[in-house]
C-alpha cells in the first residue's frame, strides 16, 4: 500500500476518544418511544473539547430496518461533520455531505442532555413516514471500545465537504458509504461489516457495493501494515488505486 503525507501544514491535534453509539429509541411529538431501526453511529475524535463551540468530528450514521439481515433496507444513511453550535445548552449540527434521502434536506440540529447514563437528543426533524417536520426525542447509548485496537476514519477528498466517500473502522465495526454529488447519480452505496479477528471479517449488509466493498476490505487489510506505526491525520493513502485522506487514526486508548 502506497502511503504518503499530504503537502499541507501540520494538522490540528484531536481530542477525546472515538465512539460507537447505538440508538435505544425515538419518540415523536411526545408519543411513546419505539425503535424500528438498527442504528449505528461511528464518530472520530474531535478537533477540540466537544463542549467547545465550533468543535468538529467526523461521523457515519447508518440506520437499517430491524432485524439486521442481509436483506434489510436502509431507513436512513448519512455521513459528514458534526459541529458544536453551543455548550450551554450543548447543541450540535450534523452536516450531511452524503445522504440516502438527499443532501438538500433541512438542517439537522439537536440539543443533548444526559439522563441515567444515556444521551438524550431533542430537536425538530422530518418524520420519514409523514414527510412533515416534527418534534423528536432520541436516546443514545455509547458502546465500549476495546482498548489498544486500531481505528481509522477516512474521506475520499482532502476536504470532507467535498468527499463522496467515507470509511470508519472502530472496534468490531467497519462502515463505508459513498454517493456521487452529480444530480443525475444519487445511487447510495453502503457496506457494514463486523470485524471478527485481525485477519477476518463478515459482511452484515451491503447495497450497490461492487466497488465500495473492495475499498473497505483494502482499508481493513491496511491495518496489517501498520506494525506499530498507525496512519496519521492528514496522510494520504491508496485504496484500490483511489486516493483517500486520513481524517483520524490511531490506537484506542492512545494518542
Amino acid at each position: 500500500m502506497d502511503n504518503r503525507a499530504l503537502e499541507q501544514s501540520e494538522p490540528r491535534l484531536l481530542y477525546g476518544t472515538p465512539s460507537i453509539t447505538i440508538r435505544k429509541n425515538i419518540s415523536r411529538n411526545g408519543g411513546q418511544p419505539f425503535e424500528d431501526s438498527d442504528v449505528l453511529v461511528l464518530s472520530s475524535r474531535s478537533t477540540s473539547d466537544t463542549h467547545s463551540e465550533d468543535s468538529t468530528q467526523l461521523y457515519l450514521d447508518l440506520r437499517l430496518s430491524k432485524p439486521l439481515l442481509p436483506d434489510s433496507t436502509i431507513t436512513w444513511g448519512f455521513a459528514g461533520i458534526r459541529v458544536t453550535l453551543s455548550s450551554t445548552p450543548l447543541r450540535f449540527r450534523w452536516n450531511h455531505y452524503i445522504d440516502s434521502q438527499g443532501r438538500d434536506g433541512p438542517p439537522d440540529e439537536g440539543t443533548m442532555t444526559s439522563c441515567d447514563g444515556e444521551e438524550v437528543e431533542t430537536g425538530i426533524g422530518v418524520n420519514p413516514e409523514t414527510g412533515e417536520q416534527e418534534q423528536y426525542e432520541e436516546r443514545w447509548i455509547d458502546q465500549p471500545v476495546t482498548p489498544a485496537t486500531p481505528f481509522a476514519f477516512l474521506t475520499s477528498s482532502r476536504e470532507p465537504s467535498e468527499s463522496i466517500g467515507f470509511i470508519a473502522i472502530l472496534g468490531d465495526h467497519a462502515l463505508a458509504m459513498r454517493q456521487n454529488h452529480s444530480p443525475n447519480d444519487t445511487e447510495f452505496q453502503v457496506v457494514r461489516m463486523r470485524i471478527l479477528t485481525s485477519s477476518s471479517s463478515e459482511v452484515l449488509f451491503k447495497q450497490n457495493a461492487d466497488t465500495l466493498l473492495p475499498l473497505l476490505e483494502s482499508a481493513l487489510s491496511g491495518f496489517d501494515d501498520w506494525k506499530g506505526s498507525p496512519w496519521r491525520r492528514g496522510q494520504e493513502i491508496t485504496l484500490q488505486e483511489d486516493r483517500w485522506t486520513v481524517w483520524d487514526a490511531g490506537m484506542t486508548g492512545g494518542k
